[in-house]
C-alpha cells in the first residue's frame, strides 16, 4: 500500500493532505463567525439608565439628611387635598454618600440643613422611575437657599413582606455602571455600599416584574456594614415594608442567601430570623 507521507520543509504538500487542510480552514471560517454572532445574540442587553456625565442641573427641593440623604421635590395636591412629594436620592461623587459634602456644606453656611428648602446644583441619574442626583463639585454645589418649608409626611405602614431578589447600590444600577447588577458588579457594588451610598434592593413581584426599595435596618438606620455577603446574589429578606412618598423601604429582619442551582454544598449566609 502506498501512502502519501508530508515531510514539513516539502514545498508543496501531497494531494490528500492538502485538500484536508483546505477543508478544516473553509470549516472555521464559516463557523468562527457563525459561533461570535451566536456569542454576541446571546448576551443580555443594557437596561436603558441614564447618567447625565456632562450635564450640571440645578434641583430645588426640601433637603433630608438622615437615614438617606434625599430632596423631597414638591408635585402639589392631589384629589384628597394631601401635599405630594417626589424624593430624589442625593450621593456623592465617586463611590461616596453624600453626607460628607452635605457636612462640608452645613459648615460654610453656618445652620443645620436638615428640612431646609434648598438649591443643589449636580448631575441626574434615573431608571425606571427611580431618581438620584449627584452633587456636584464643591465650588458649584450650593446655589442658596429657597422659601420651601419642610412637610413632614407620615410613612405609610405595609406591614410584614417577605422579598426576593438583588441587593445593589443604586448610584451604579442607575446609569453610572452598565451593568450595574450582577456577579460582573459585585465587587464595584460593595465599594459603593461601602463608602455609605443607600442599599438598594430590586425584588420580584408577583407577576414577574420589578419593585425597588431601600433597605434599612429595624430601626430605620443604614445596614451597609452588613451586607457585603449578600451583594449579587438572590437574596430573601423580611422586615416591614414602609412607603415614604414615592419611596419603599424596607426594614430588615433578617437576610437569606438563596442557593444558586450551581452552589450545591455550599455554605449559604443568614442573619436574623424568618
Amino acid at each position: 500500500m502506498n501512502e502519501e507521507f508530508y515531510i514539513g520543509w516539502q514545498d508543496k504538500a501531497p494531494k490528500s493532505y492538502g485538500q484536508w487542510v483546505k477543508y478544516v480552514v473553509w470549516t472555521l471560517v464559516v463557523l468562527i463567525p457563525i459561533i461570535a454572532g451566536l456569542l454576541v445574540l446571546s448576551q443580555r442587553g443594557f437596561i436603558g439608565s441614564k447618567y447625565e456625565i456632562a450635564r450640571l442641573r440645578t434641583l430645588e427641593g426640601i433637603l433630608i439628611t438622615e437615614p438617606i440623604p434625599c430632596l423631597k421635590i414638591p408635585l402639589g395636591i392631589d384629589e384628597k387635598g394631601t401635599e405630594r412629594f417626589q424624593r430624589i436620592l442625593l450621593i456623592g461623587m465617586g463611590k461616596k454618600s453624600a453626607n460628607p459634602a452635605l457636612e462640608v456644606l452645613a459648615k460654610k453656611t453656618g445652620q443645620p440643613l436638615m428640612g431646609k428648602g434648598i438649591r443643589l446644583k449636580g448631575k441626574l441619574i434615573y431608571y425606571d422611575g427611580v431618581v438620584a442626583f449627584e452633587l456636584g463639585p464643591e465650588k458649584e454645589l450650593f446655589q442658596g437657599f429657597s422659601k420651601l418649608k419642610d412637610f413632614v409626611s407620615t410613612p405609610v405602614q405595609l406591614g410584614k413582606a417577605t422579598l426576593r431578589g438583588e441587593i445593589l447600590d443604586p448610584k451604579c444600577y442607575l446609569g453610572v455602571m452598565r451593568p450595574g447588577e450582577g456577579k460582573p458588579h459585585r465587587s464595584c457594588a460593595i465599594r459603593c455600599l461601602a463608602g455609605g451610598i443607600p442599599a438598594f434592593f430590586k425584588a420580584k413581584t408577583a407577576n414577574g416584574g420589578q419593585q425597588y426599595c431601600f433597605v434599612l435596618d429595624q430601626d430605620g438606620q443604614p445596614i451597609n456594614d452588613k451586607l457585603a455577603p449578600y451583594v449579587a446574589d438572590e437574596v430573601q429578606i423580611c422586615g416591614v415594608l414602609e412607603q415614604w412618598d414615592n419611596w419603599f423601604i424596607v426594614k430588615a429582619e433578617g437576610f437569606k442567601q438563596l442557593m444558586p442551582h450551581w452552589g450545591k454544598g455550599m455554605v449559604m449566609h443568614t442573619t436574623g430570623h424568618f
